[in-house]
């Protein structure tokens, strides 16, 4: 079944399932999007805009994926503007895309994550990716997680955003849609960084961050 959806296409953004993204609205498209969202279903689909989107007009290329977000959060300012936040509802793949006219709108499939195939499963995948994480923020100096009990989804989103992806790769992750695909994903990075630690300790002063080499 498909959705009618609006769609904020943006060069740097991703929008993970289940984290939180704040906003300023200034264009009037977006304004007009927002306002529109706030009388609705208070959905807004995040998109990438693909490279070379500096050359694609007043409707460049986005990625076919995106991730929905509802607003959680607003604030009306006296100038039209708004600030809203986002949170993570469901991944999406365009089917049609509807035009711009204010803004830019899409008919939209729900696209589930494939769950691990028993809890045996997700329980290891869970702790090791935990125990990873904290070994390496520890010596990073990253954002510790939420201190709540975490969904395996919002799990792997949130330490992905730790873990300083650049758009593509946190593309890349929101279009994997096997959980544990992406646990493995994440848990190969975690052990990369250890070993970039490990192989710099001895010659890098204390406050040289390896994470930038």
């Amino acid at each position: 079944m498909s959705r009618r959806l609006p769609i904020f296409a943006l060069p740097g953004v991703v929008l993970l399932p289940e984290t939180l993204l704040p906003l300023h609205i200034f264009e009037t498209r977006y304004r007009a999007m927002v306002r529109d969202a706030l009388e609705g279903d208070r959905l807004i689909g995040m998109a990438l805009l693909r490279p070379g989107w500096e050359q694609g007009g007043a409707d460049p290329e986005i990625f076919p994926m995106g991730g929905a977000g509802e607003v959680v959060e607003s604030e009306a300012l006296e100038d039209g503007r708004y600030n809203i936040l986002l949170r993570g509802a469901f991944r999406y793949r365009i089917v049609e895309e509807l035009g711009v006219d204010p803004y830019r709108q899409a008919r939209v499939a729900t696209v589930p994550s494939l769950p691990f195939s028993d809890g045996d499963a997700e329980r290891l995948a869970r702790s090791a990716a935990i125990r990873l994480f904290d070994a390496v923020r520890r010596e990073m100096e990253l954002p510790p997680l939420p201190a709540e009990d975490l969904s395996p989804e919002r799990l792997a989103s949130e330490i992905a955003l730790r873990l300083r992806y650049a758009p593509p790769e946190l593309q890349a992750l929101l279009e994997t849609d096997s959980l544990p695909n992406r646990f493995e994903s994440l848990a190969g990075r975690l052990r990369e960084w250890q070993r970039r630690i490990r192989f710099l300790a001895p010659h890098r002063p204390g406050s040289l961050d390896p994470g930038r080499n």
